[in-house]
């Protein structure tokens, strides 16, 4: 499943680039993060609750930080696994300052696999994208918050 799209972030692309390459910082953006372990600055794990229909639980998903081009763009992959299923996110970002804030765009392809693979595409698809929205407006919210700060 392929999803894309842009915001406006009220914040200079340096500190939207330095956020956004933060585990400590990017990974409380996740809807219902249970746990968060750094590895190192280029990777972490969490610890995600997930429900979809019956299914529910929770998932351990790794994180590595790859194909980085300073202050313009940078890959986000996640491997994980739980709750007889699998998942394969490769998130990508890219940022143009605008004015006195940063364009930021986004794009996200998500594989699942398992028992969540067999509820059904329409439903994967619904639930992806709402937690996609919710991940989006939690760093919205969080860079805003970012630009209040003196």
């Amino acid at each position: 499943m392929h999803l894309e799209g842009t915001f406006e972030s009220p914040v200079r692309p340096e500190t939207v680039w330095q956020f956004l390459l933060n585990p400590n910082q990017i990974a409380p953006c996740f809807p219902d993060l249970q746990s968060l372990d750094v590895l190192s600055s280029e990777s972490f794990r969490a610890k995600v609750k997930v429900g979809i229909s019956v299914v529910k639980g929770t998932m351990d998903i790794e994180f590595v930080m790859t194909e980085k081009l300073p202050m313009l763009s940078a890959k986000l992959i996640g491997r994980g696994r739980g709750i007889g299923s699998t998942i394969e996110l490769q998130t990508g970002f890219t940022l143009a300052a605008s004015g006195t804030g940063t364009k930021v765009g986004w794009v996200a392809d998500v594989t699942v696999g398992g028992v969540m693979a067999g509820l059904g595409t329409k439903l994967l698809e619904s639930t992806s994208e709402n937690m996609v929205t919710r991940v989006l407006d939690n760093l919205k919210k969080k860079l805003e918050a970012e630009a209040t700060q003196p």
